[in-house]
């Protein structure tokens, strides 16, 4: 089944076509935007006034990145990769007039998805995978944000602005709903909710109908609010600063900003001035993934959702899918979930009871198997805790001269709901079903020596038991209740009063003192999963994309892990601005996931290569002031990127002003190995040089040094994961995959 021109050559990669001029620029001004650095929010060229659409918006020339990964694919899929240069270069560099123009352009686009979309759903193409997914999620990102500038554009002002007052009254009112409750379970929380002037805003929101009036009060609240959120008293800065309190205080300024603007009306020319910033800071972030890029992005819509006729609730949703997304995803499949957890208990003691006026003594084993049924919940990872197993007995029942010899095997089943919220496990009563056999075997009585009569004295021993035997079995199945139950209730209980003690201590505290607790946490479960999400993002931080859908089989972990997640990590190591070397910087961040993990993590140190011009290797990296570690996902590899200059000796030439250096790494699962492969280091100067046969040679030596330092090398596929109780389980990596942004890694 073919779909392209010729089949796919799944072993003949070509490599990358020349492209024509217009590509070539966009190349070069990519470029230079590295070189240059992110213009500031403030510098952005307003449009001119009257613009129609999309028209002086749209970066000048076609996303590179985009170019770039077209040009990989075969040559089956020349004819098509080079019309979707085309359709792009034309649609940036020569914007259509209209908007009628500019909406066939990207239904066209949309009609290039499909094609990827189709291909990617057929084995044959499985190959060239990669770039086809970093072309489908690429497009698809900017059609669907482009797409929404527009609708923001043509938004009705007058219905707008209406639409955007009513929707944030909403919010703000929910807002005070959480935040009261938050309050009241707070010492002192009457006295913020007073503060915070909650009650007369909630009032105000109500039975206010004249829409200045209501301005007028809420202006004066929200400056009280913000001196508070900026207040130089530690304590009420931190305070306010709790997610319930920020978020009210959030809420009550876009109120504010909604009614301003309804009431000055919106400036379409300052709104098209940051719909522009905010384009150019998308397309700088997708290629260089740099803090000035996110910062402009985020500036920029800030300022759109102060300006915009709907209060940029349109743009919002698209964001948030796409760039305000979750950066970490764990899919935990129940199978994978009892093989690390689910155990088995044998027991083993003696019998001295009392039942039915006998006294019965003996022996009994009591085996009992746990495990875990995932159960489907929107809200919260939900799973519950099964208890299954046989109490075996022996006995004998002493009650005068007559003993009875009895054989008992009693089922046990039980079970204890929990659900983890993200902050805490909490358990539910248990549930416990006992279906007691207690088979009488044999009797002894005073006529065990008489012949004749010692069997008939027998026979009917044990028939007046087996008459009681419904009454003894009753009992005997409330015994092991009374003694199993509780049991199972309150191991539950502590084991997971203990997970919450060890989440607080051990993961929670030590993530919120790196700052690396995540702002944002989502659980959920179905009927055969648990999914957890969560996002690291602060202020003037991008997040995640939407992931690719991965299938997570029954007996599989898979954890993904976006870009935006390592860099807002590696922007929290303290090291921009720095001076260090090899061995400082892995010391810190040894010290640094030390801490994370509360255990000793320690690094292997690779044996050093002896070079023959070791005396010109640089000494130490020069970090610069802003993004100097960073690392790019796509097409199959992790690109680690530093943006460092490079200590070195006086006689050996001195200092190595600041580079760009690449280094790709690529990672494949080969039989019980990881194989980890170092790709061709790439430097470029951050300032062009003035001298680029001195260049080449700083590009010669370090990465000469970063290839020494970075080799290709092999590790295990297993990795032995500690249970609570019994032996530790091998885990192995089936699979590494590194596409638009995210790393996949599957587990079994």
């Amino acid at each position: 089944m073919q779909f392209s021109p010729t089949a796919v050559t799944a072993s003949n990669l070509p490599s990358r076509r020349a492209r024509g001029l217009a590509w070539r620029l966009g190349g070069a001004l990519t470029c230079a935007a590295l070189v240059t650095g992110a213009l500031a929010q403030g510098d952005a060229p307003a449009p001119a006034a009257g613009g129609v659409g999309l028209k002086g918006l749209l970066p000048a020339s076609a996303p590179d990145g985009l170019l770039d990964t077209l040009a990989t694919l075969p040559e089956s899929w020349k004819e098509w990769s080079d019309g979707v240069s085309a359709d792009l270069t034309k649609f940036y560099g020569d914007t259509a007039a209209d908007i009628a123009g500019q909406t066939a352009a990207l239904e066209n686009l949309k009609a290039k998805v499909g094609v990827l979309e189709k291909a990617l759903a057929d084995s044959q193409y499985a190959p060239i995978k990669g770039p086809l997914v970093s072309l489908k999620s690429g497009l698809i990102r900017r059609i669907e944000i482009i797409t929404a500038v527009l609708d923001t554009l043509s938004a009705d002002p007058a219905v707008g602005t209406a639409t955007a007052v009513d929707a944030t009254k909403q919010s703000l009112t929910a807002a005070i709903d959480t935040a009261e409750g938050f309050l009241d379970g707070l010492k002192g929380g009457d006295g913020w909710k007073t503060f915070l002037q909650m009650g007369s805003v909630r009032s105000a929101l109500a039975e206010e109908k004249d829409a200045g009036k209501l301005l007028e009060a809420l202006t004066a609240v929200n400056a009280k609010a913000q001196q508070a959120l900026n207040s130089e008293d530690v304590a009420v800065k931190e305070f306010v600063a709790h997610k319930e309190l920020s978020d009210y205080i959030a809420k009550l300024g876009s109120v504010v900003a909604a009614l301003n603007r309804a009431k000055t009306g919106v400036n379409m020319d300052e709104v098209r001035a940051q719909l522009k910033a905010l384009l150019d800071g998308l397309e700088k972030y997708e290629s260089t993934g740099t803090t000035a890029a996110a910062t402009q992005v985020r500036a920029a819509f800030s300022k759109i959702r102060e300006q915009a006729a709907d209060n940029g609730e349109r743009l919002s949703t698209v964001l948030r899918q796409y760039y305000f997304n979750y950066n970490m995803q764990i899919g935990i499949s129940e199978g994978f979930f009892n093989r690390v957890l689910a155990k088995t208990h044998i027991e083993e003691g003696g019998v001295n009871d009392f039942i039915l006026g006998a006294d019965v003594y003996g022996c009994q084993i009591t085996s009992t198997q746990s495990k875990f049924d995932i159960l489907a919940s929107p809200n919260g990872a939900r799973f519950r805790v099964l208890l299954t197993g046989t109490v075996k007995t022996n006995t004998d029942s002493h009650k005068g001269s007559v003993v009875i010899y009895s054989n008992g095997s009693h089922t046990i089943e039980a079970n204890k709901d929990v659900i983890f919220d993200g902050e805490k496990f909490s358990t539910s009563p248990a549930n416990m079903f006992v279906n007691a056999s207690n088979e009488p075997v044999d009797a002894s009585t005073r006529a065990d020596n008489i012949p004749f009569l010692n069997q008939f004295f027998k026979s009917a021993a044990i028939n007046a038991a087996i008459r009681k035997r419904p009454e003894a079995e009753a009992i005997a199945a409330q015994r092991v209740t009374s003694r199993v139950g509780p049991e199972f209730d309150n191991e539950v209980d502590n084991k997971f009063g203990e997970l919450n003690q060890k989440l607080q201590t051990k993961v929670t505290a030590p993530l919120k003192a790196e700052g690396l607790y995540p702002e944002s946490r989502h659980y959920q479960s179905t009927d055969t999963q648990l999914d957890l999400h969560t996002r690291l993002m602060a202020k003037g931080e991008l997040g995640g994309s939407k992931p690719e859908t991965v299938a997570v089989g029954e007996s599989d972990l898979v954890y993904q892990m976006h870009e935006s997640l390592i860099n807002n990590f590696l922007d929290r190591l303290d090291v921009a601005g720095k001076t260090m070397n090899e061995e400082q910087l892995r010391s810190l961040l040894q010290d640094k996931l030390s801490k994370l993990l509360g255990k000793t993590v320690t690094f292997s140190k690779k044996e050093a290569t002896p070079a023959t011009d070791d005396a010109k290797q640089p000494k130490a990296f020069i970090f610069t002031d802003k993004d100097p570690i960073r690392l790019k996902v796509a097409d199959g590899k992790v690109n680690l990127i530093l943006r460092t200059g490079f200590q070195r000796d006086e006689a050996q030439g001195g200092n190595i002003p600041p580079q760009i250096v690449t280094v790709p790494l690529s990672f494949k699962v080969e039989g019980e190995d990881v194989v980890i492969t170092r790709g061709d280091v790439l430097v470029d100067a951050v300032d062009a040089p003035e001298n680029v046969a001195e260049q080449v040679a700083r590009a010669g030596v370090i990465k000469k040094k970063l290839e020494n330092s970075i080799p290709s090398k092999k590790e295990s596929r297993t990795m032995k994961v500690d249970k609570p109780e019994g032996d530790p389980v091998n885990v192995n990596i089936l699979e590494i995959d590194a596409n638009d942004g995210w790393v996949t890694i599957r587990l079994q």
